[in-house]
């Protein structure tokens, strides 16, 4: 009876203690509520706080790689300006010393017809190597300008900008014809000692003579084909030219405004390249004008 009495008591008290802490929790759900909404708002705030420093981290992520690929664009842009700068340098500078080559062919030539007029037969040879050494640098230079002509045709199609003006013309290229017309006479001359003994034996001893610059094994190919490769390097030289320069005008379509931006910067740079072109087509000229009748 007793354990029957505990019993029923502690399942009252275990009765009351619920009816009260249900009684304190109804009492207290507002505050409760309350905390709760707070704390959603809060985790809410932080959440969207995070999304939105997320979202400018991205932004800023988005502008560094924008602004570096355009510094990188930019900078390429750039090179490829700076190398057709270069590149016609290049050019300008190895036409300038082509009627310098010319002429010194030219004198050689004079000096060989004076050892043919003499019968110094060792000499006339001394001099006609000289003169196809000489002749075989024109080779080179023109070769030379018409890879740079070539590459530089390549970066005005890679450039977005008003490409710089290359420094030669192709009318400028064709008065390099007079080497030809110089090939010409060296091969006139040399037929001619051919045609005599003594000067033949010695060509036969010297012949096989390495010439120094590539492309002709020896002064026997060099005789040979000079005034023919003389001749298809320059009309190879002015094709690549003319090509250069009609690419040139082709990325100078843009608006009147745009081109007067840069109009002085043109003009300084086509009067001094016109000033030494035509110093240099001068000399070519002169080369043409003095020439010695064939032999």
């Amino acid at each position: 009876m007793v354990q029957l009495f505990l019993g029923l008591a502690v399942i009252a008290a275990v009765i009351t203690v619920i009816i009260t802490v249900i009684a304190i929790g109804i009492a207290s759900l507002p505050i409760i509520l309350g905390i709760g909404a707070i704390w959603l708002v809060i985790h809410l705030i932080r959440k969207a706080n995070k999304e939105k420093q997320e979202r400018l981290e991205k932004t800023e992520e988005e502008q560094r790689l924008k602004e570096a690929q355009f510094k990188y664009q930019q900078e390429k842009q750039e090179s490829y300006y700076k190398e057709m700068i270069d590149l016609g340098g290049y050019s300008l500078n190895l036409f300038e010393l082509l009627p310098k080559g010319l002429e010194k062919v030219e004198k050689y030539l004079d000096q060989a017809e004076v050892d043919f007029s003499a019968g110094a037969f060792a000499p006339f040879w001394d001099s006609i190597e000289k003169a196809t050494n000489s002749l075989s640098y024109f080779v080179e230079g023109t070769q030379l300008i018409e890879e740079y002509s070539s590459k530089y045709a390549k970066l005005i199609g890679e450039y977005e900008g008003i490409s710089p003006q290359f420094p030669l013309l192709k009318q400028s290229i064709e008065k390099l014809g007079v080497g030809t017309a110089t090939a010409k006479r060296m091969d006139s001359i040399v037929r001619s000692a051919q045609c005599n003994y003594h000067f033949a034996s010695i060509y036969e001893q010297r012949k096989t003579n390495q010439i120094l610059i590539a492309g002709f094994t020896n002064l026997a190919d060099a005789l040979r084909e000079m005034t023919w490769t003389i001749s298809d390097s320059i009309a190879d030289l002015a094709t690549s030219v003319g090509e250069t320069g009609l690419m040139i005008n082709e990325s100078m379509s843009m608006t009147q405004s745009q081109i007067g931006n840069i109009a002085d910067d043109f003009t300084k740079e086509v009067l001094e390249r016109e000033k030494r072109e035509k110093k240099a087509l001068e000399m070519l000229d002169n080369i043409q004008r003095d020439r010695r009748p064939l032999l």
